[in-house]
Formats: C-alpha cells, sequence, structure tokens
C-alpha cells in the first residue's frame, strides 16, 4: 500500500472536524432552568433614611439582575416632585437618576420604585420599594396605606396619589396637577405612601393607563376615599379605595315606542343607574304635542333596583291615544343647563292595538336555594303591569312536606313587583310556592296561564350549623354615622349572609366552613355600599375586609370576632 499524502486543505478540514468534534462532546446542554425569580433593590445611593444628606441632585439604584430599561423611566417616582426633565443613565444593573435641580434643604424625599420594573425575562417586582433620606436632620414619618380593588379583587398596579388640598372642586384638573407623593400597588393590590411630612391631604387611587402619573379624568378608571387623609408622625391611618368607571358622555333619548303590553319603552344613549331614574319619575313626563300645561307622569317602572340599563320600560296607567314627547329632566344625569335643562324624545304616537299577550313571572327571589326561617320575604318580579285589584291571597301559598299551609301577607311596590311575606317558616324544612296562574291577569284581562306552578326552597337545618359572634369598632378618625352591615362569605367569595348591625354587634348561625368578612357603613341608608362621587365631591361609603378567615364549626360558636373598621 502506497503512502497518501494530505494537501494543505485537506489538513486544514481534518483539524477543523476533530476541533469541533471535541467541542461537540464536552459543550454543556443548551437552556436551563426558566428565570422566574422577581428583580429586587439591592442598594441605593444616598442609603435608605440617610440624614443631612448633601444638597446634590443624583440618586442611584442597583439592582439585584439586568432590567428591561423601558419598563423603568415610567416607574419611577421621586416626591415632592421636581419640575423639569429627569435623565436616566444606566451601568450595567445600576440606574444613576440626574434631577433637573438640587434637593431642597431641610426636606425629606421619597424615591418609589414601581411594581411595574421588570427583569429581562419580564417577572415584575413583587410590591413597589421606596426608601426615603433628607436633606435635613431627621426624616418625615407620616404614612397612609390600604388596598385597591376593583370588582372586589385586587387591582395590581394601580396609582396611590396623595395630593395636597383636602377634597376636589369643581374647579379641580386632575390631568394637569401632578401629586406631590404618589406610588403603586403591588400584585395583592396593597400600596402604602410612606414618609410624608404632617398634614391634611386628599389621597386617591386610579389605573394610570397612559403611565404619565396624572389623573386624566374621566377616562381612567378611579377610586375615592371615604375621609380626609390626616398625616401626622403619631397616626397611620388606612384608607382602601374601590376603582370605578364614571361614564360622563351626554345622555340622550334614542328612540321612545309602545310596546305590546302598552308600555313605553325608551331606549338611552348610554347606560345609567336604575336607582336614578325609579327615584325620579316625577321628573319624567309624556308632554302631548301641541298641548300646553299638560303632563302625564309614569305610573311604575319595570326595571329592577341597582341595576344599569340602556332601554327603560315605564307604565302609565292613563294614557290617551295622541302624539308626545317623552321628557326627562337633564339634572338626573347631571347635564342640566340653562340653555337645555331637558332631554326630549322625537315624536311619540301612541295607539293602541289589541293586548293578547298574557303576563309571566320573570324571576322569584326563593327557588332551589337553601335560605334561614328570617329569610321571610320572597320578591315575584312580573313581565308586565298586573291588575292587582284581581288578586286574592289564594293567588299565592306556601305549603310545607305536610302540607300545611304557611301564613302570607301581599304588598305591591308597584304593578310589576309583588313581595310576599311569610310567617311561621321554620328550619330544615322544604317549602312548595304554589302559583295559581288562573288567579293573575294583565291589565288588558290576559290571565296568565291555567296551570299551578310550583317553586320549591330548603331551610337550613338549625343542627347542622354553628355560629359566628362579635362586634365591630369603628376608629376614631371615622364618621362613624349610618348603619353598619356585615356579610359574611365563602372563600370563594359567595355571599351567605348579609345583615345591618344596629347596635354593631353580630351572632349569626352559619353552615360549617371557612368565611371572609366584609363591613361598610351605609351613611345614606340605601343598603347598598357607594364608592362616592367626583364631582361634586363626596366621599365613598367606609368599608373593610375581616384580615383573617372564620372558621364555623357544626354546633360549636366562634365567638370574640372583633371586626375594626379604621
Amino acid at each position: 500500500m502506497s503512502d497518501r499524502r494530505w494537501t494543505a486543505f485537506e489538513l486544514i478540514g481534518l483539524i477543523s472536524f476533530v476541533m469541533l468534534f471535541a467541542c461537540a462532546k464536552v459543550a454543556a446542554p443548551p437552556g436551563g432552568p426558566e428565570d422566574k425569580t422577581a428583580p429586587s433593590v439591592a442598594g441605593t445611593l444616598p442609603a435608605g433614611n440617610a440624614v443631612t444628606v448633601a444638597r446634590d441632585n443624583n440618586i442611584s439604584l442597583e439592582f439585584s439582575e439586568s432590567i428591561d430599561k423601558k419598563s423603568v423611566e415610567n416607574a419611577i417616582i421621586i416626591s415632592p416632585r421636581m419640575p423639569g426633565e429627569v435623565k436616566y443613565k444606566w451601568n450595567k444593573s445600576t440606574l444613576n437618576i440626574i434631577l433637573p435641580d438640587s434637593f431642597a434643604d431641610s426636606t425629606t424625599y421619597v424615591v418609589n420604585a414601581g411594581s411595574d420594573i421588570a427583569d429581562l425575562r419580564r417577572n415584575k417586582m413583587e410590591n413597589s420599594f421606596s426608601f426615603a433620606f433628607s436633606t435635613g436632620a431627621q426624616i418625615s414619618q407620616g404614612k397612609v396605606s390600604g388596598t385597591v380593588r376593583a370588582g372586589g379583587k385586587p387591582a395590581a398596579g394601580a396609582m396611590a396619589a396623595l395630593f395636597d388640598m383636602t377634597e376636589p372642586d369643581t374647579s379641580t384638573s386632575f390631568d394637569s396637577l401632578y401629586p406631590p407623593y404618589i406610588t403603586q400597588s403591588g400584585k395583592t393590590g396593597e400600596y402604602a405612601l410612606e414618609f410624608l411630612p404632617d398634614g391634611q391631604y386628599f389621597v386617591m387611587a386610579f389605573m394610570d393607563k397612559n403611565k404619565n402619573h396624572l389623573f386624566d379624568y374621566p377616562a381612567e378608571p378611579f377610586g375615592l376615599p371615604d375621609r380626609v387623609c390626616r398625616i401626622s408622625g403619631t397616626t397611620a391611618p388606612t384608607i382602601d379605595f374601590n376603582i370605578i368607571q364614571e361614564d360622563t358622555s351626554t345622555v340622550s333619548i334614542i328612540s321612545a315606542g309602545l310596546t305590546g303590553d302598552r308600555l313605553v319603552k325608551v331606549r338611552l344613549s348610554r347606560k345609567v343607574e336604575s336607582n336614578i331614574v325609579r327615584d325620579n319619575l316625577n321628573k319624567i313626563y309624556l308632554e302631548p304635542i301641541g298641548v300646553i300645561d299638560s303632563i302625564i307622569i309614569p305610573d311604575a317602572l319595570k326595571e329592577r333596583p341597582g341595576t344599569s340599563e340602556q332601554i327603560y320600560d315605564f307604565f302609565f296607567d292613563s294614557l290617551p291615544e295622541g302624539k308626545y314627547s317623552l321628557v326627562m329632566d337633564a339634572s338626573l344625569f347631571g347635564q342640566a343647563s340653562d340653555s337645555m335643562p331637558f332631554i326630549t324624545s322625537g315624536e311619540l304616537t301612541i295607539a293602541y292595538e289589541a293586548d293578547k299577550t298574557p303576563p309571566a313571572i320573570e324571576e322569584i327571589t326563593h327557588t332551589r336555594k337553601i335560605f334561614y326561617p328570617s329569610d321571610s320575604l320572597i320578591k315575584i318580579w312580573f313581565s308586565e303591569p298586573i291588575d292587582i285589584n284581581k288578586i286574592s291571597e289564594n293567588a299565592i301559598m306556601i305549603m310545607d312536606a305536610d302540607s300545611n299551609r304557611v301564613g302570607t301577607k301581599f304588598i305591591w311596590p308597584d304593578y310589576f313587583t309583588l313581595e310576599l311575606y311569610a310567617s311561621g317558616i321554620d328550619w330544615g324544612k322544604v317549602y312548595d310556592i304554589m302559583v295559581a296562574e288562573s288567579l293573575f291577569y294583565d291589565l288588558s284581562g290576559n290571565r296568565m296561564g291555567d296551570s299551578i306552578m310550583n317553586y320549591k326552597f330548603t331551610t337550613y337545618d338549625k343542627d347542622s350549623l354553628g355560629s359566628a359572634s362579635g362586634a365591630i369598632t369603628i376608629g376614631p378618625d371615622i364618621d362613624s354615622s349610618g348603619i353598619v352591615h356585615i356579610t359574611f362569605m365563602t372563600e370563594k367569595g359567595l355571599e351567605i349572609l348579609s345583615q345591618p348591625l344596629p347596635d354593631k354587634t353580630f351572632n349569626v348561625e352559619l353552615p360549617p366552613g371557612k368565611y371572609l368578612l366584609k363591613a361598610f357603613l351605609d351613611r345614606n341608608e340605601n343598603k347598598i355600599q357607594d364608592y362616592g362621587k367626583l364631582y361634586p365631591f363626596e366621599p365613598a361609603e367606609t368599608s373593610a375586609l375581616y384580615p383573617d378567615t372564620v372558621r364555623v364549626r357544626a354546633r360549636f360558636e366562634t365567638s370574640g370576632i372583633n371586626f375594626k373598621i379604621d
């Protein structure tokens, strides 16, 4: 066999192949565990709580890892705010902040790194980070904290802002008013504004959609306080917020017409709260066209309290045929003016045709649920006005499993709603609500039907229940007027029991389980929690969540629950 001679190109290729193969054999496998660790602030200059700091204009934050620089600049807040442009410079994982002017004399500064700050893997900080330093001999110690919620759930990333006023007025323009102190809520919705000077302030929360640190009303949802924020070194108020969205667009009447059930159906340009309409029927009327000083006010509204609707059905008991305009007082929607005090529909023709549609039950409260014997009010809603004068108390009977009849009392708040009060409801029984359709008629004489409708409900077995007892105490800085309402909910948010507490104490029987408690002060006594108004300003009703879950065991009492609202 003859010797083989290698060319230079062949030798280079062979060496490259051997090196590549060797490297492939010893290289570590690509990838690795996914980075899910949230970044944090590892150090600051000036140091936290430093005093007599030189009047410089530089602040540094060192992060625990490399940071997505785009997430930072809008998330850094320095209070009190300086006018002018702030500059940012990076040195690896350290952010150097250059202020437009030197620190003021004898002033506490608060630097807040918001929870929107993220690392290169888009892991966000768990909570906002704050630190303070002072150019004077001491650091201000005032604090306000709390939780921001939206729809009953924690609102992460909301801005909590403190303004140098006690409450806004109609001339306050938030979209051009930078709050001197501001922070951001964390994953659990909790916020804390710390190192504040003593004083009285207006504090609020808002969702800063455009990241400009300004509250842009009405585009951005917001939450209002229940009181003036009083700050001193010895007090640290807790103020919670419930985020709401106000629709300030103008309300107009899109259409109005007569239905087959002889209701006047009105479509508005947007949804409005039904309570506003229901409580002000005297400010809504039909005006005959061409007739002076003649109006007809509706007798009833079909839509239920506590809803928000765009379409409303009005009932007029006596309404002659003819041409009308529907008129609504513009002040109902906060848009009345000297030039336009009323909202008016186009021409509406009332011309009756035979109503052949029978009425129907749309909803009944007690059906296929478990109730307490004290839940004796049964509400029934009908699809159209009922001829109340033809209804006898035999039209609805409540019977237990042994065919014993329960006492009932009928009350008609309006033509659409029947309130049925039952007496003698007992523990641990099954009841039938028996509705004789043949005894119900609408105002056109149409009978509901020929059947006996049966709706079942059950009451709790007393021996299977436990109990929870305690008291509500209210902090000294809170307006304690109004009646306290308490609600017991399951851990999944299902409401089990809600009741007023005139004497601020409770002793209630509950099914076994773990419960969350919430309470609010019903200052206007409308039985619902109100979240306030910005213009004209009305504070929110004070509310609170009990900090722990309450465990209830069958045939045992969980006592001594001290629910403090402060």
